[in-house]
């Protein structure tokens, strides 16, 4: 006997409600009659709900089985050596040749060149986080189609940012056929469901051509973020980039640090939807990219497909990108595997 169909009402309720909705945006994504919208992060009705149950489908923090989605999106189950970071081909430290790019990314910069090479190999957008004009550091889904809207993009928001929403304009709205996701881990989880999953989008599967993933241990509270720099001291206004390296957070102006902190310091202010995830490297992208595990000034690259490994290898060969080979990441011993294990750990 089939399951009985869950709709928006069961998502309100078993997600929403519970405060474990990520703010990824897939249902407003998915939902065929546009009913759904995120306001202020969270998934609203808008319209008349056809109880379709593909909102609740595509929902990451529903309806994940990440055992038949290593199948549906990698053909395979992983390996052994792969249950900490997921699958994947090969892993890199590696860093951009661009100064005006590196200057301002979070770390190498490679997203950013990868972003670029994208457009360049004639890629319609790219869904990046960037920054509502009139607020203080609450971030927006961008759809960026030129190199320069990409750059100002660049560097971590550690608030959500629904990047299903950017894909939504991209292909309902804009019509556009060929797209790069970038996003956290639950949000490639989201993007996965839409492309790959029992109810997938067609239009979003057929237009999304890469899927960059980031490295994320949890993110914050957007009030609470700012209500704590305040009582620190720190003009959130003032701030040019956050930072969290070596145990410690950090808010600078430039090269002025104006508050740093041990992480214990900000623990009150993450999200209660991130205690339920368990994936630190995102899993389920074409090619994952984190600030652990790599020296200062690089990223961590880990490629996960065909896909991951061509846009690396054609943002190398036109001199966007320096990488070197992790020799021994199979030995599972490095920080991005100690953070994975302690991630899977202490949020099941």
């Amino acid at each position: 006997m089939s399951q009985p169909k869950k709709t928006f009402n069961d998502l309100k309720k078993d997600i929403i409600d519970n405060q474990i909705c990520t703010s990824c945006g897939t249902c407003e994504a998915v939902c065929p009659v546009n009913a759904i919208e995120l306001k202020n992060t969270i998934p609203n009705l808008i319209g008349n709900c056809i109880e379709c149950g593909i909102c609740y489908a595509n929902c990451p923090s529903a309806s994940f089985d990440a055992d038949d989605m290593d199948q549906k999106v990698f053909g395979r189950t992983r390996k052994p050596i792969e249950k900490l970071t997921g699958i994947y081909q090969k892993a890199y430290q590696a860093k951009t040749t661009q100064e005006d790019i590196h200057s301002k990314a979070q770390d190498g910069g490679v997203v950013t060149a990868l972003l670029t090479q994208f457009l360049n190999e004639g890629g319609d957008a790219v869904i990046v986080a960037d920054l509502e004009e009139d607020k203080i550091w609450v971030p927006k889904p961008k759809v960026a189609k030129t190199r320069e809207e990409v750059i100002k993009a660049a560097g971590t928001k550690y608030t959500p940012s629904p990047a299903l929403v950017g894909v939504k304009q991209a292909v309902k709205i804009e019509k556009l056929e060929k797209i790069a996701v970038v996003g956290t881990t639950c949000q490639m989880r989201g993007l996965s469901l839409a492309t790959d999953g029992p109810l997938k989008n067609k239009k979003i599967a057929d237009a999304v051509a890469l899927k960059i993933g980031l490295f994320c241990m949890e993110t914050f509270n957007y009030d609470d973020y700012m209500q704590y720099l305040k009582d620190n001291d720190v003009d959130p206004g003032q701030v040019t980039k956050f930072e969290i390296k070596n145990g410690r957070f950090y808010a600078w102006n430039g090269e002025e640090r104006l508050h740093r902190a041990k992480l214990a310091n900000v623990k009150p202010l993450i999200r209660s939807t991130c205690s339920h995830c368990t994936d630190f490297t995102s899993e389920y992208s074409d090619i994952s990219v984190g600030n652990v595990g790599s020296p200062a000034g690089h990223s961590t690259v880990i490629v996960r497909n065909e896909k991951g490994q061509k846009i690396l290898d054609a943002a190398i060969k036109s001199g966007l990108i320096e990488a070197i080979l992790i020799e021994d990441f199979d030995k599972e011993e490095t920080l991005v595997h100690k953070l994975a294990e302690m991630k899977k750990s202490s949020h099941q």
